[in-house]
């Protein structure tokens, strides 16, 4: 194969990629961002999608989800300040000379212990001690969830953990999963940043599974937004708030699952590449979770969401979820009927379902935690 003389972060760029490349930013820290033309985006490689038809925005919404009720987030992310890409590309981020994909890989084959509540080897339950969560479930037949997150940048103690917070929604038990909320974690991003993020499995985390667009699966249509880039606003502690609404909801038309950041479509993942979850979900989960490698043999101090847990106060203290809501099999969006509360150790990590501002909130929660304490070890 001919390879042209271009190097970027130590990788070198085919020349058939240069082709799709329609422009190039060049961000702070050495962040890449290559616009690609929409029709020679990497992922339509996958072989289920080699003739794939590009669908540029939803046919449909869910009643409810374009109520235009969004977050307080101003819709920007780093690398908007270095450029923009023109119409018909897509934003992507460019692997970096140090990425390496195993660590990702380690961290999320675990989170299957997350479904399965009942691990019957004695590798599910030391998976089951390292990942924690708080986070609350529905179960039922959806074609989707939203919610609006508020953003922060919570302390990771050592750069083998992470923090996120996000939706799920699942299919076959945790078997296929689509997931995004947003992320701190530094094997994947080489920093502490606060990250928008999409994630997949159709194998439980075994080994079909990858962040946004580190696999052919990712069908990106959005011009301005990136998938792993940071955002420029987040909350800060007995200050501004930032949130922002996610959504993730199945397209009726052709089945297709889209993400949305503040009511922007940023792409979606095609029905043919599920099997559970080309049918419906049976589960969505929200809230946050974080890694616990108990390096200095304690537990870990890395933060989940504020890093204050819910007793400690609400809003500006507390981080939170509100405007909680799944999308029925007749597509209305609604508050969760049943739900379950679910907190590894409550004394690292908690949740609380917010009673007190339904009206102006929708049904929300407060959680998360500091890890480490006298009653946290």
């Amino acid at each position: 194969m001919l390879v042209s003389e271009e190097l970027a972060e130590g990788r070198t760029i085919s020349n058939s990629v240069n082709k799709a490349i329609i422009k190039t930013i060049k961000a702070e820290n050495e962040e890449i961002i290559d616009c690609y033309d929409i029709y020679k985006q990497p992922s339509l490689n996958h072989p289920l999608l080699r003739n794939h038809t590009i669908q540029m925005k939803p046919s449909l919404y869910p009643e409810g989800m374009e109520s235009g009720n969004l977050g307080t987030l101003q819709l920007t992310q780093t690398w908007h300040h270095y450029g923009s890409c023109p119409k018909r590309t897509v934003p992507l981020r460019r692997k970096g000379k140090n990425y390496n994909p195993t660590p990702s890989r380690k961290h999320h084959r675990i989170k299957q212990s997350h479904y399965n509540k009942t691990p019957n080897t004695s590798q599910q339950s030391n998976f089951q001690n390292i990942h924690e969560y708080a986070t609350i479930e529905a179960r039922g037949n959806f074609l989707g969830a939203q919610a609006k997150i508020n953003l922060w940048k919570p302390v990771i103690e050592t750069q083998a953990e992470l923090s996120l917070s996000q939706i799920w929604v699942v299919a076959g038990d945790g078997k296929e999963t689509i997931e995004t909320g947003w992320i701190v974690d530094r094997l994947v991003y080489s920093d502490y940043e606060t990250r928008f993020f999409v994630f997949w499995t159709v194998d439980g985390y075994k080994k079909l599974f990858c962040y946004n667009d580190e696999c052919d699966a990712f069908v990106h249509t959005s011009s301005s937004i990136a998938l792993g880039c940071s955002f420029t606003e987040l909350s800060t502690f007995n200050g501004d708030q930032k949130d922002a609404t996610f959504s993730i909801h199945k397209d009726r038309s052709n089945g297709n699952w889209w993400v949305q950041l503040q009511g922007e479509p940023i792409g979606y993942y095609p029905n043919s590449l599920f099997t559970e979850l080309s049918r419906k979900a049976t589960a969505v989960q929200w809230g946050g979770e974080i890694v616990n490698t108990k390096s200095k043999g304690r537990h870990t101090t890395t933060q989940m969401g504020s890093g204050h847990f819910p007793s400690e106060g609400g809003l500006k203290t507390s981080s939170y979820f509100n405007w909680v809501q799944v999308v029925d099999e007749t597509y209305m969006t609604m508050d969760p009927k049943d739900f379950s509360i679910q907190t590894t150790n409550s004394d690292c990590y908690d949740l609380k379902i917010d009673d007190d501002h339904h009206d102006t909130n929708g049904f929300g929660f407060y959680y998360g935690g500091p890890g480490y304490n006298e009653k946290c070890q």
